[in-house]
């Protein structure tokens, strides 16, 4: 093609079909639901499931031909420069939007469109004849998501990088994030590295509410950029708006793992542990203690840092441990905010601590995988009951009840 006017896929100037225009699109949710009308043949596959969504938009190559003839009509790959629209807004042929919609990243696919879903009727002159059926091969070479967070235009998302996992903050959970805004000439008006952040308290101001409604959507490592009208951002100070960019870096949770559940022993994730694996009852254990402070953050007399190794449930460490081994994962570091009584351990140098409440730091850096109950012949089963009913009848002599009952 020798000018930008005649580049494919938009809609040309003179598709007139009446039920068509720049209107939004129905996408389908996967090939198999694609219309009467758009054939698709994938030429190359690729792995995964994500595919992008009406508002997203996407980057293509392509090449057009005519089935009648199979003459080639358009091609970017011959300009050298990808394709860019938004996808299911009506700014290329239907079948364009809702073949799309059907792949995935780096995915090729040919396919055939019958007119309805092309140039209509009336075609596309000089090169697209009336009632034309068309041929396009396409990679799907990225795309990036954009949503309206409120459905009124003020705060559009864009995605940067997605996150991985599939955890997401909840309402009133915390967070560390890094947050930077820019005004619409690219200039930075304030920026906030990797600060702790409860969702909804309101300390980002008139930024919270966009912040807010988008970190409960967010994933661990994702990135995105909020384009934001004043009345999200900064007001009159900036009345053409600005751009919230938002890396969300940890998802903190926390959890009431007490023996009572009486909130004595809460575990405060600040780092995610690999897999879902927990250390079951008689594992050796690894675990640091890098940090242990009073309830108003002062350092405690007589502790320093330690490095326990320990079979879990056997009562040779003290119960707030022996709580947090039963819920944390390999590799997890989390803050036990505990009843003084749970922590006062003599391996931590912390049998006299004067005060109500220890905070502590602790890592499970690893423990022994020991086989499943089903997978012990009789006599492993035999074997391993007998132990744990040992252990238990001492932790009772010891008066550690409830460690025992667990």
């Amino acid at each position: 093609m020798d000018s930008d006017e005649e580049m494919m896929p938009p809609m040309g100037d003179d598709y007139d079909d009446e039920d068509e225009g720049m209107a939004e699109v129905e996408l389908p949710s996967d090939a198999a639901n694609l219309p009467e009308g758009v054939k698709k043949e994938v030429i190359t596959e690729v792995q995964g499931w994500k595919t992008p969504k009406k508002g997203d938009e996407v980057t293509v190559h392509y090449v057009g031909t005519l089935l009648s003839d199979g003459s080639k009509f358009d091609s970017s790959r011959d300009r050298g420069q990808p394709f860019v629209f938004t996808l299911g807004q009506g700014q290329v042929i239907k079948g364009w939007d809702v073949g799309v919609a059907t792949m995935k990243r780096g995915e090729v696919a040919k396919f055939t469109l019958a007119p309805e879903f092309a140039y209509g009727a009336s075609g596309s002159p000089p090169k697209i004849p009336e009632n034309a059926t068309l041929v396009f091969e396409v990679e799907l070479i990225s795309w990036m998501s954009k949503d309206d967070l409120f459905g009124d235009e003020g705060v559009i998302k864009q995605q940067l990088k997605a996150g991985s996992g599939y955890k997401m903050p909840r309402p009133d959970g915390e967070v560390k994030l890094t947050v930077q805004t820019t005004s619409t000439d690219g200039a930075t008006i304030e920026e906030f590295q990797s600060v702790e952040y409860q969702v909804g308290s309101q300390k980002f101001g008139n930024l919270g509410k966009a912040i807010d409604k988008v970190l409960i959507q967010m994933k661990r490592g994702e990135k995105v950029a909020l384009t934001c009208s004043k009345d999200y951002a900064y007001g009159d100070k900036h009345p053409d708006g600005a751009t919230i960019n938002i890396t969300l870096e940890e998802i903190y949770e926390s959890k009431d793992i007490s023996f009572e559940k009486d909130g004595s022993l809460m575990k405060k994730q600040i780092k995610e542990g690999a897999g879902f694996e927990t250390a079951k009852d008689g594992a050796k254990a690894t675990v640091v203690v890098s940090k242990a402070t009073d309830g108003s953050g002062n350092d405690l007399p007589g502790f320093a840092p330690k490095t326990l190794e320990f079979p879990v449930g056997s009562g040779e460490v003290c119960d707030g441990l022996e709580c947090a081994m039963a819920e944390m994962k390999r590799g997890e570091v989390a803050i036990l905010t505990a009843k003084a009584s749970l922590l006062l351990d003599p391996k931590l140098g912390l049998q006299d601590a004067k005060c109500e409440t220890i905070v502590a730091v602790v890592e499970l850096q690893d423990f022994e995988t020991l086989k499943e109950t089903w997978d012990m012949s009789e006599d492993e089963k035999l074997e391993y009951g007998t132990a744990r009913k040992e252990v238990g009848s001492q932790l009772l002599k010891n008066g550690r009840v409830q460690l025992a009952l667990q």
